[in-house]
């Protein structure tokens, strides 16, 4: 397998729209920095509002950690609807749905209005159960999702047959209104609409650092009344709120492309499923739109390793269990992989805050999965427009950086930011209730 992202490659012969980076100083009324996901959905919506608009992104337009993205467009991310209930009880949970939901409406609201050519398509989710504990979790999916009053579907080991012909899998719940995407085709996509409107965008334009309303390049600046941060990877020297965010790392792979004879040993009926597995570090696959199966995972050595692994080791194991649970693939060659460091916080929910010293600077990191990050931009936006206060009382309880953890801080300074991180996530998906520790709403925070 080549060391090569699949969605770069799929980028060659579209029509590209190159975009230099910035070499002047200039001016605006809001400046947002990072053009994945998440600040191209707060570009849109500063759109068309009477104000000028800069977007600026070190790479290309969702060239990082969106264009890395397996482009699942799913509620589900790190944590399962029966894990939301767990920590939030019903009503929160549902609340926390909704923002991915959201997410996926603006998402699709801009694929349908602008007609964009990223790799849209409809896929209904599969969580996947493996062995008598799989099966279970697919049971408290199934309760849990009839608790919200959410529409949903199971199989047994048997009936699973007649939908998804694979080896191993206990049992599954499904679910519709999901989809998949091309993440960075998205965002290049984007780029056209947001110019079109008059937005200044400026590719491969790093932000070095901020000095009052300044950012600061390497050629260049822009100095603004309202700045939005939506970045990845953020380092000290950038901002204190880097504490607060880890990488979790996970690796893609894209496959040839498949016949329509293996289509039809994977998805008998027909339908073609987006798929996850529920095992900790999981599984999770899909085919594009031109018949290539994306297959992705990792393994709990290499997820929270400070540094990027490139070896096709784990991703070779990886395909190796796929192909086990899937023996009609065993000839199937994926031809490139890809690591991915996704940026998670401590309980794997994102933060959105406001910094109290600079109140004209807007954070948005730890944002796993691209409808959570569509949702959060967009928010970001809509705090600076100043048209979403209650939306701003009811999330700031799950979104706040005053925010509860579990384990104490002291243990990165005697064990590391990646113990620290790894115990707080698995307590957060397993074991954490947050029921009793609402925050107070302070306007100040957004």
């Amino acid at each position: 397998m080549l060391l090569q992202n699949w969605w770069y490659t799929s980028l060659l012969g579209k029509p590209y729209h190159k975009i230099d980076s910035l070499r002047e100083h200039i001016s605006c009324d809001v400046l947002v920095v990072g053009g994945g996901m998440s600040g191209v959905s707060a570009a849109h919506a500063l759109m068309n509002k009477g104000l000028k608009v800069v977007l600026i992104e070190k790479n290309i337009l969702g060239g990082s950690s969106t264009g890395k993205s397996a482009g699942f467009l799913t509620p589900d991310s790190e944590l399962e609807l029966s894990q939301l209930i767990r920590r939030f009880g019903v009503n929160g949970a549902k609340e926390l749905w909704e923002v991915p939901v959201k997410g996926i409406s603006l998402i699709k609201q801009n694929v349908e209005k602008y007609n964009l050519d990223c790799d849209f398509q409809k896929q209904d989710s599969l969580f996947l159960g493996i062995g008598k504990s799989g099966w279970q979790d697919v049971q408290d999916e199934l309760e849990s999702r009839n608790k919200a009053g959410f529409e949903s579907k199971i199989y047994n080991e048997q009936e699973l047959k007649n939908i998804i012909h694979a080896t191993g899998y206990s049992g599954a719940v499904s679910y519709a209104n999901t989809y998949g995407i091309s993440g960075l085709q998205y965002c290049q996509a984007m780029k056209n609409i947001l110019t079109d409107a008059g937005i200044q965008v400026y590719e491969a334009t790093e932000a070095l650092r901020i000095e009052d309303h300044t950012v600061f390049t390497h050629a260049g600046s822009v100095k603004a009344d309202k700045i939005i941060i939506c970045i990845d990877k953020m380092t000290h020297s950038f901002s204190h709120f880097a504490d607060d965010v880890f990488h979790a790392q996970t690796f893609l792979s894209v496959s040839e492309p498949l016949s329509d004879k293996e289509i039809e040993s994977i998805f008998p009926s027909g339908q073609k499923f987006q798929c996850w597995d529920s095992t900790l570090v999981y599984s999770y696959f899909r085919l594009t739109g031109n018949n290539r199966m994306l297959l992705g995972g990792g393994s709990a050595f290499t997820t929270f390793l400070s540094k990027e692994v490139h070896s096709a080791t784990v991703i070779d194991e990886v395909i190796t269990k796929f192909k086990q649970f899937f023996p009609s693939l065993n000839h199937l060659k994926f031809i490139q992989y890809w690591p991915g460091q996704i940026d998670t916080t401590r309980d794997l929910l994102p933060t959105l805050v406001r910094d109290d010293k600079t109140p004209y600077l807007h954070f948005c990191f730890g944002v796993v999965g691209l409808p959570w990050a569509s949702f959060c931009g967009n928010f970001l936006a809509e705090c600076v427009l100043g048209t979403n206060v209650p939306e701003q009382k009811k999330y700031f309880e799950y979104f706040s950086s005053r925010r509860p953890f579990a384990f104490p801080v002291w243990i990165e300074k005697v064990f590391g930011k990646p113990v620290l991180f790894s115990l707080d996530n698995y307590w957060a998906k397993y074991h954490q209730i947050d029921t009793s520790d609402k925050m107070q709403y302070d306007k100040k925070d957004f």
